[in-house]
């Protein structure tokens, strides 16, 4: 295989991916919408109509932490590093989806560098790199500013250090392994962090006893600086301990439905149950063969471990986390999206199992492809609903802003304000622009 052609094949995919999302490199933030979007919500407003998404609250908490705001003060239950970081691209760049596009291309270069720690041969390496980068999972999170991708990013980075021989000190990998991890904690609720950080300390137990004791600090360390933007302004600590009682106090009260099937209902079936009043099953489009054989992989490493089976002691660890963390899903709110840092750590598991099957792995990229075209090209039936809904309520500043280039030109939102409320909704129509579905008005 010539060398130029792997890196030919990831740049085509990712290029198309991007070509068929590229509405997200010309959004546009705008601060005075997403305020007002944001205390008409149900964050501030009970039983509110008008509720914004996870995504819609991260990029504008993050446009506030980074004109000053206390973290302590809004959205305080989920950590700040993530949502700063999205700020950043509202704020400096106009647009937060480029963080999400550089998040998930640098999670891509790790993949990439974990797969060459983990593998020795080329194809393996690439095999694990393009389940990871066209996973329909992780392809829904570049045209969204959640929170699970960067989360995943830290993780990796904290396994690359762990698994990886730079730098060639092993106590500075150590200590790298543990800020990263502590990273993670400052990105989005450390409930998974404990489990991850026990599992770390065998692996580094059985390594090099002398360094563990380096590792637990590191994570404290790592945690504080994901905080920076308190310490700028608030450099006192001891408030920033008492103030985690709030963190605490919410999170005791936040407890999960505990549907213990939900989350294997997903991975096995794509079958999702809403744990919400009134929520409904539904079908999850982003789902792929690598969630079940991700699973299947992991148990046959951890009962193979247990049977002496020769594996290497990493694939063990990452089987182990990886079980973990489905475990760990049971006893909380479980949504799908929850299972993006899965994929790369199945994406290990699986090419490393069935190593002498390519054709079984190449088969299984093969068939992410109906899903990849379902996440690209979904129907217009989410954006009618929810433009449908708008238009009910009066809420004319959100669906002004479905409304495609064409409609916006024939009026300004003053004059959509008074038009929606008399428009007859069957002289709209849905049209693609730029990759997403858009609702057509403009002959009223």
């Amino acid at each position: 295989m010539k060398k130029w052609l792997p890196w030919l094949l990831l740049t085509l995919g990712v290029g198309i991916v991007f070509w068929n999302i590229r509405w997200i490199f010309v959004y546009k933030f705008e601060p005075e919408y997403w305020e007002n979007y944001y205390y008409e919500s149900q964050w501030n407003v009970p039983n509110s109509k008008r509720g914004i998404s996870d995504e819609g609250d991260y990029r504008y908490i993050g446009y506030r932490l980074v004109n000053g705001e206390n973290p302590f003060n809004v959205d305080y239950w989920v950590p700040p590093l993530g949502k700063y970081w999205y700020g950043v691209g509202s704020k400096y760049l106009g647009n937060p989806y480029l963080i999400s596009v550089t998040i998930y291309l640098l999670t891509l270069l790790v993949v990439g560098l974990l797969a060459r720690i983990l593998f020795e041969k080329q194809w393996q390496v690439w095999m694990a790199v393009y389940l990871f980068a066209f996973n329909p999972l992780i392809i829904e999170q570049i045209s969204q500013t959640m929170l699970d991708l960067p989360m995943t990013l830290f993780w990796l980075v904290s396994l690359l250090f762990l698994y990886g021989k730079w730098p060639q000190n092993e106590r500075l990998r150590v200590i790298g392994a543990g800020i990263a991890l502590g990273l993670m904690a400052g990105t989005k609720p450390a409930f998974f962090v404990p489990m991850i950080a026990l599992v770390s300390l065998g692996w580094i137990g059985w390594s090099n006893k002398k360094q563990w004791l380096y590792y637990l600090p590191s994570i404290v360390i790592g945690y504080l600086l994901a905080y920076s933007c308190y310490f700028i302004k608030h450099p006192n600590p001891i408030p920033f301990i008492r103030l985690h009682d709030k963190i605490i106090a919410f999170q005791k009260h936040n407890g999960g439905s505990h549907d213990w099937f939900n989350i294997f209902r997903v991975i096995l079936t794509s079958k999702y149950q809403g744990f919400w009043v009134g929520g409904k099953s539904q079908w999850i489009t982003t789902w792929s063969l690598l969630l079940p054989t991700g699973v299947l992989t992991a148990l046959c490493v951890f009962v193979g471990w247990f049977k002496k089976i020769k594996i290497e002691s990493v694939f063990v660890g990452i089987a182990i986390m990886s079980l973990a963390y489905i475990g760990m899903n049971l006893i909380i709110d479980f949504w799908p999206r929850y299972l993006v840092p899965l994929i790369p750590l199945f994406a290990f598991l699986v090419v490393r199992w069935w190593s002498k099957k390519p054709i079984l792995l190449l088969l299984l990229l093969v068939s992410y492809i109906p899903f990849i075209w379902l996440t690209l090209f979904p129907k217009d039936t989410a954006i009618k609903e929810k433009f449908s809904y708008s238009l009910q309520n009066d809420f004319y500043r959100d669906s002004y802003r479905m409304l495609d280039s064409s409609t916006q030109e024939h009026m300004n939102e003053k004059e959509w304000k008074t038009a929606s409320r008399i428009l007859d909704l069957k002289r709209c129509k849905t049209v693609r622009e730029l990759g997403q579905w858009r609702i057509n008005c403009q002959h009223l």
